[in-house]
């Protein structure tokens, strides 16, 4: 339940020897590769970046398209090491393309007849009915004719133009957009008449040559013709299968190949070399860099260099390591930002406040049964994380849910065994949420103290409004206003009080001044009045804070009575419908509540983490670890 902690590797080692290096030490490791020449120095303008190779990535897309071309799946196995140079595979890869790239050719040609064909037996059929042969309406001296169709917006002026047009126009069938038909007019006129046709977007058949004897047989002739076309493609494809067939094995090797160096480009983007040297720079934790320096102990030809982030004054990237159960709500803490290294990790307490928290505002134990079951049925399928916080919270609000006697809003049910009920104990509900929001941003300003110490920031510790002068300051106030609310007279001193109070109040105000006066800077005195100007309205608003987040979890005992107010209104109206509507009013009133409440809760308890607690404690300016082992896989 930390941030776990982090170790800087440098490994440099001989140009030629890159790719080797990076196969046995990088590869498959738990490593964050950092920007080389970032961080060795730009200034070294010895130091350059790798320029990018695509070759690697044009051979597996090369490859991939032989094995589709044949229907072959490139079998997922590893292939054994090997050396044979880029330029060496391109030039077989282009010779086995030479080889099909014939039959390749007449497919597509032939393809293409076929698809020629098609359109042609698609209007023929249009014409079926027709018993006249086709040879004969095209080989009248005197007559010229067409067919085709026409738009049925058109067919209207066409008749018109008809009468002044020494030419008929015959309809065969008809369509949803279109007029199928012929038209006949003198062979001495077919420019002219052609030309008024083609202005009412006639489209014409052009029937190739060869096509003889009636719609119905020239249609079963290009039948025959496409079977026989089919059956050409068949052996040529077989063909071409059995070229790759032969070069299959040797294939897939070079494609394993370039696939595993395709996916070195990330990594030779973050690295660096001289003409002679190559370098990589990241970040391990300090188990993993461990292993890695024994691995290399025996490889003379590497050289291994590992420091840790303070030695260098470098920000490591945060890694985080959680139990399974709280594993999930890293989602949550991301959504905000990553931890810093070195900050507390806050995903624990995030996830025992949000199960509380939901439980508390959302408690029914058959509503929240079902959030569980379904939010595990998810999680299960898709493993994804809010599926199993939703799951989680189902747990917490079926618990509650007993402490309230709820199912489904019934709470005659268990009401035997309930210990609260929320709407006959309104004050208890919201005064106990009161307390929690007490406990918990005492517990958010603990939590800022923690951090401090193990930054060492000694300023924040003593005088930020989340330190010990906050801590002080609030939990001196919340003892005066108790003491003075339940006894009248407050039983302790109150100049003591008083006196906290003050003094608080004051270390906060000149918190900066005397942060910097902690760290001995020498210009720790403020100068100018508007330093005393911008601490008043900050103090203002430091106080208002203390009463407005202790305030907002008066939502969480809110939430709990809307819940069961909520829910006397679905049973009431479930009453009204009376038979058959009450079981329906029931069922939907219930799916209604849980789908439109749990979404408000969900969201009302994140805002309680983001912005009453992570306000105080966290930071949240990480950058979160991003392992090329992770990467490889995805």
């Amino acid at each position: 339940m930390a941030v776990m902690k982090m170790t800087s590797v440098t490994i440099a080692g001989a140009i030629y020897d890159f790719e080797r290096v990076v196969d046995k030490y990088v590869i498959g490791k738990d490593i964050h590769l950092e920007n080389a020449v970032t961080a060795l120095g730009s200034s070294n303008k010895k130091l350059v970046p790798f320029t990018e190779d695509s070759q690697y990535a044009q051979i597996v897309k090369s490859i991939s398209e032989i094995f589709a071309y044949a229907n072959f799946a490139p079998k997922d196995v590893e292939s054994a090491y090997n050396d044979t140079p880029k330029e060496k595979i391109l030039e077989y890869i282009k010779d086995i393309n030479d080889k099909i790239e014939d039959n390749k050719t007449k497919i597509g040609k032939l393809d293409e007849k076929i698809e020629d064909n098609k359109h042609i037996m698609k209007q023929l059929e249009t014409y079926s009915e027709m018993d006249v042969e086709l040879n004969k309406l095209f080989d009248f001296e005197f007559i010229a004719m067409r067919l085709g169709r026409l738009p049925k917006g058109s067919y209207n002026t066409l008749k018109v133009y008809l009468e002044d047009m020494e030419a008929i126009f015959t309809p065969v069938s008809e369509d949803e957009m279109h007029i199928w038909g012929m038209y006949f007019m003198p062979a001495q006129l077919k420019e002219q008449t052609d030309a008024v046709f083609a202005s009412l977007y006639f489209e014409r058949l052009i029937l190739p040559e060869g096509i003889t004897g009636t719609p119905h047989a020239a249609v079963e002739k290009l039948k025959d013709e496409n079977f026989k076309l089919a059956e050409e493609i068949k052996a040529l494809q077989t063909q071409i299968r059995r070229t790759i067939q032969q070069h299959y094995y040797k294939l897939l090797d070079f494609y394993h190949m370039a696939l595993k160096y395709a996916d070195y480009s990330n990594i030779r983007r973050k690295s660096a070399h001289t003409n002679e040297f190559f370098f990589l720079v990241g970040w391990m934790t300090d188990k993993e860099a461990d292993k890695l320096a024994k691995e290399l102990e025996e490889d003379t030809t590497v050289l291994f260099i590992s420091e840790k982030p303070e030695e260098i004054k470098a920000k490591p990237p945060t890694k985080l390591k959680n139990p399974a159960l709280f594993r999930p709500f890293e989602f949550f803490v991301k959504m905000y930002g990553m931890p810093s290294y070195g900050e507390m990790d806050p995903t624990p307490v995030v996830a025992i406040s949000y199960i509380i928290l939901f439980g508390i505002m959302f408690g029914d134990v058959g509503q929240s049964f079902l959030f569980f079951i379904g939010g595990l049925i998810l999680y299960l399928k898709k493993k994804t994380d809010l599926a199993a916080i939703v799951s989680m919270v189902g747990v917490s609000g079926t618990v509650f849910g007993f402490i309230y006697g709820s199912v489904f809003g019934n709470e005659t049910l268990l009401s035997g065994i309930r210990l609260i009920e929320p709407m006959e104990k309104i004050s208890f509900m919201l005064g106990g949420a009161v307390v929690i929001g007490v406990f918990v941003i005492l517990m958010c300003m603990v939590i800022n103290i923690v951090n401090a110490v193990k930054r060492k920031d000694w300023g924040r510790l003593m005088f930020n409004q989340n330190g010990v002068a906050g801590v002080v300051f609030y939990a001196t106030l919340l003892i005066f206003a108790a003491s003075s609310f339940l006894f009248g007279d407050a039983p302790v001193n109150k100049t003591v009080m008083i006196s906290l109070l003050i003094l608080t109040f004051v270390m906060m105000f000149l918190q900066e001044p005397l942060s910097k006066l902690v760290k001995k800077r020498k210009d720790w005195k403020p100068e100018g009045g508007m330093f005393f100007v911008e601490s008043f309205f900050e103090m203002f608003d430091v106080l208002l804070s203390f009463v407005t987040n202790t305030i907002s979890f008066l939502r969480v005992g809110a939430f709990a009575i809307i819940h069961v107010g909520m829910m006397m209104v679905v049973g009431v109206l479930a009453a009204k419908s009376g038979g058959a509507g009450n079981i329906i009013t029931m069922i939907m009133g219930n799916i209604i509540v849980m789908g439109l409440e749990g979404l408000i809760v969900g969201i009302q308890v994140l805002r309680l983490e983001y912005y009453e607690m992570f306000s105080r404690y966290y930071d949240g300016s990480g950058y979160e670890f991003q392992s090329i082992e992770k990467n490889m896989k995805n």
